[in-house]
Order: structure tokens, then sequence, then C-alpha cells
């Protein structure tokens, strides 16, 4: 396509452009998939496919390329339902959309060839994928207010394909939780962008309904993935700031209006979180028939199930995935982990001193320009996001299985931006005393790493 043509198809037609980049994408890594040899060292696949009813067993198909690794676990749960303790791992949150998306698909002539919890699984994450990537586009388009409409546009849309080409790979396409999480970590980002804008406009009623609402978006992604518990430290930064405004004893009423509903958001987050371990601790704990004994985490300071299942089962804890045989997975992850470490820390001092500056003139001191103040909170937001995703990085260093940062990576937006950016201002990465092209290298690596770890994963194959 010449540059012209591409260049007006992105402005006249954002949208219509990321859904054609998307099908492009999503048929070369279906193509790869379906091509990949055999079943792999794993006849796992197979399992779920019994008809315990009937005693029988469906075909497979090239369905079952996509049912790997956790899919499996995911595909069953959305079937009978939770039986064993170590399910509880999995996104109660997926389960139940896979069930709800299942059962809808189960009378269509389709899914008398295929399984149900598959096919929902495989078009959940396709469909939200997309979603998720149209809605960053609208999250970046709504953070930076302040740039020419061309850059603007350009910015979003780099953004948006860059979540395309995401190193999560065949995860965003596969029966997980990656692409649900995404989507619903993007809404409620960009809810909670919103309700910036609505503040500046002076709409105190419609900012507080988007700071809730936004909470029980981000609370429902908690429930896909429990590392979006961290997406709580949006309402943490935003009340300590709402706090240290309140000791100026100007305009009190409104600052600790805006404070309580901060508060009140963060809070129906956090009960979307608990609400699955409430629901286990009654099951393990309370409701037991006469032979049944409670589960050790039971008796803990906090009876967290999931966090017990992962150090139990799964021995995920500080340091604990440190040994000589992990070594690989941790070469795996480092391009990752080195992104995303260096664009939340070069993002946070960035807005960092463009808050410090902003704050020195008077235009801001006298509250003058709308936008600037509203500049100001969205770059406060920005700062709140790059610390959450520099605390996820640190913690899938040190605690998590350190390889799967590469399709966590997918629902943390600041890394795209920062790449975009980069992309946008032709900008050069200083490294060991050179200048790289830092985005090609990366861009590159994500394709290529996209592709390998998709054929790994239709054959059964690490990582996962």
């Amino acid at each position: 396509m010449p540059e012209y043509n591409r260049s007006a198809l992105i402005q006249t037609h954002p949208i219509l452009f990321l859904v054609l980049c998307f099908t492009l994408w999503k048929l070369l890594l279906i193509s790869v998939a379906i091509a990949s040899p055999g079943p792999g060292y794993d006849t796992s696949t197979t399992l779920p496919k019994c008809d315990l009813e009937e005693g029988a067993i469906k075909a497979s198909s090239w369905l079952d390329k996509f049912v790997r690794w956790d899919a499996i676990y995911f595909t069953r749960i959305a079937h009978r339902g939770v039986v064993f303790e170590q399910e509880w791992a999995f996104g109660w949150g997926f389960a139940r959309l896979l069930t709800l998306v299942g059962r809808a698909l189960e009378n269509t002539a389709i899914s008398k060839q295929l399984d149900a919890e598959a096919l929902a699984g495989l078009l959940l994450s396709h469909c939200l994928h997309l979603l998720s990537c149209l809605m960053l586009y609208q999250l970046t388009w709504t953070i930076y207010p302040v740039m020419a409409d061309f850059i603007r546009y350009k910015s979003a849309i780099i953004a948006a394909s860059l979540h395309i080409i995401s190193p999560a790979g065949l995860f965003l396409s596969a029966p997980y939780a990656e692409s649900s999480f995404s989507f619903f970590s993007f809404t409620g980002f960009y809810l909670y962008a919103k309700s910036i804008d609505e503040h500046s406009r002076g709409r105190a009623g419609r900012r507080d309904a988007l700071v809730v609402i936004s909470g029980l978006v981000l609370g429902v992604a908690t429930t896909l993935r429990g590392n979006g518990l961290l997406s709580g430290a949006l309402f943490g930064f935003d009340a300590l700031r709402e706090l240290s405004q309140l000791r100026h004893f100007t305009n009190i009423c409104r600052k600790s209006r805006r404070l309580g509903f901060v508060i009140i958001g963060g809070s129906v987050m956090g009960i979307c979180a608990v609400l699955p371990q409430c629901l286990a601790y009654l099951e393990y704990c309370v409701n037991l028939s006469g032979t049944e004994r409670k589960r050790p985490w039971c008796s803990h300071r906090i009876p967290s199930i999931y966090a017990w299942v992962q150090s139990h089962y799964w021995q995920v804890g500080f340091l604990r995935y440190w040994s000589f045989s992990n070594l690989p997975l941790f070469a795996l992850a480092a391009p990752m982990l080195l992104i995303m470490i260096v664009s939340s820390l070069n993002v946070w001092t960035l807005n960092a001193k463009t808050n410090a500056k902003r704050v020195k003139t008077k235009q801001y001191k006298r509250h003058v320009a709308t936008t600037d103040v509203s500049q100001f909170q969205y770059q406060g937001l920005i700062q709140s996001l790059a610390i959450v995703q520099m605390i996820l990085a640190v913690l899938s260093l040190t605690s998590y299985h350190v390889q799967i940062i590469t399709r966590l990576s997918s629902g943390y937006p600041v890394w795209y931006w920062w790449l975009a950016s980069m992309i946008v201002e032709n900008r050069a990465l200083h490294m060991l005393g050179r200048e790289w092209n830092g985005a090609r290298l990366v861009v590159r690596w994500m394709v290529v790493y996209a592709f390998i770890q998709g054929g790994l994963f239709a054959s059964f194959l690490p990582p996962a």
C-alpha cells in the first residue's frame, strides 16, 4: 500500500485499519498453529473429550491445537465446575465466561463436532483481543489530549497495533484469560481517564460515576487474573494525591467528595477480588461434611486459597523459581522484563519532570488553563500505571514463574506507549555506549517470538 494511501486510511478510518491488521495477523498465527506437527509430548487435551454419560470420545480436530497447557483447566472447569482445590488458581471469572458462551453454543450444529467450551474460548479470546486493541486506541487518544491530531492518531494507532502483535502470541487466541484481562484492564483505565476529562469540564456527577464504574470493571479483571489486583494502586495513588490537596484548606467539600468516590471505586474493585476467595473459604473452611477437615490455609492470617494453591502446587514464592534448571526460562523472559522495566522508568521520569515544570508555572498556579490542569492529572495516571507495570516486572522476576511475563505484559499499556513514542519520534535508544534503533529491534523480536511461541504452543511444547 502506498505511503499516502496508508496515511489517509489511518486518519480517516483508524478502526478499519486496526481490524484489517488484526485479521491478517490472526490468520497468520492460526495458520502456524494448525500447521504445527502432532500433539506434542502431552496428550492431556484428549482427556476432557470423554462424555461420561455416553462413554464416547469426540474426534480430534484442529481446535485441539489451541487447547494446551492451562487452556485444558479452563475448558474442563467451564464444563463441569471446580472439583479440585488446585483449580482455584485458574481465573474464576474467565471460567464462568466460558461456561456462559459454551452453553449458548451447545445446541448449535458446530458444537456437535467440536467441544463447546474450547470453541467458546477461541471465540471469546479473538473477540476480546480485538476489542482490547480498539480500547487501547481510545485510551491512548484520551490520555494524550495536547498532541497535534496527526501525532495523536499515529501514537494511538501504533500502540494498538503493537498490542495486536503482542509477544503473548497464541495465548491471546487460545482459551486463556489474557485477552479478556487486557480488555477489562484497558476499559477500566479508559473509564478512569474519562473521569479526569469530566472533572476538567466541571461535571462532578459524571466524574464520580466513572470512577466507581472503572473500579467495577477493574474488579472484574481481578477475577480473570490475580495480577489484576495491582491496578488497585491507581485508586491508592489518587487517594494520596487528594489527601495532599486537602492540606491547602481550599474547596474542601469538593476535594473530600472526590476522595470519597475514589475510595468507593477502590473498595468496589477490592470486593470483586475478594468474592472468589470468600466462596472458596465457605466451601473448604465452613460448609464441611462430617468427614471433611479444614484445609491448612483456612487458619492462615489471610486465608487466601489463591495464594495457597500457587505456593503449594506451583511453587510460587519469593526466589523459589531461582534455580539452575530454570535459567533458560529467565533468558526467555529477559527481553520482556527489560522492556517493561526500562519503559516504566523512562515514562515515570519523563512525566515527573514535566509535572515539576508545570507546577512552577504561574499558569498552573492560577488554574488558568483547564487543559493544562487535566493534562497534569493524566500524567499522574500514566505515572501510576508505570509504577504498576514496574511492580509486575519485579514480582515476575522474583516470585512468579518468570516466563509468563511475556503474556502478562499484554494487559499493561505503558510499554506500548513508550515503544509507540520511540517510533513516532524516531528516537534512538542509548545502550552500551552506542545508539540503537530500539523500536525496530523490539518489534522484530515481538513478531519472531510470537510465531515461534505459537508453533511451540500448538505442539504442546514449552514455554507456557
